[in-house]
């Protein structure tokens, strides 16, 4: 199996030329829909592949990559990640279809958790004391400027707390 960047010949204009994804050896092509990096800085192409969608989906996205002979490979399964406010991969290329990116967003299966988890869940962080929605303090306390006596504040204040709860669960 071989794996090729080729123009997809349908679509696009002068400036916003289709590329696809080809299996050489069985002639099937996924259009590219969008580009990222790899932590090491190469691109990586996001198609739009019916192959790679699970039960319910229509499509998916799959990603591709050059290894160090120059020959393209498939990735493995691209898990959705929870830093990144965006339920699909990559950068969108400029002929992409608008509405391959609106699917993603709001009809695929999971879309509407997706957005509730941030809108309800993400804007929230957990400090010592409970949940808060204010942004979290930078700076507030460095490591640097506890002396022994705040030092010992501290660690009596956490103490003191122990023991309340301690007592409250006996």
């Amino acid at each position: 199996m071989a794996l090729e960047l080729q123009s997809c010949g349908t679509g696009g204009t002068a400036y916003t030329q289709k590329t696809c994804v080809v299996n050489t050896a069985t002639g099937t092509s996924e259009e590219v829909i969008s580009m990222g990096n790899a932590p090491n800085g190469d691109t990586i192409y996001y198609t739009k592949s019916t192959a790679a969608a699970g039960k319910g989906t229509a499509w998916a996205q799959k990603g591709y990559r050059f290894n160090d002979q120059g020959q393209l490979y498939a990735l493995g399964a691209l898990p959705r990640q929870i830093n990144n406010p965006k339920p699909y991969l990559g950068t969108p290329v400029t002929s992409a279809d608008p509405q391959d990116f609106q699917y993603l967003t709001d009809s695929q299966p999971g879309a509407g958790s997706w957005k509730m988890y941030w809108r309800n869940v993400f804007p929230w962080w957990e400090n010592v004391f409970g949940v808060r929605q204010t942004p979290m303090p930078q700076g507030a306390l460095k490591a640097e400027d506890i002396t022994n006596e705040k030092g010992l504040k501290i660690g009596a204040t956490f103490a003191i707390l122990y023991l309340i709860a301690k007592a409250r669960r006996d």
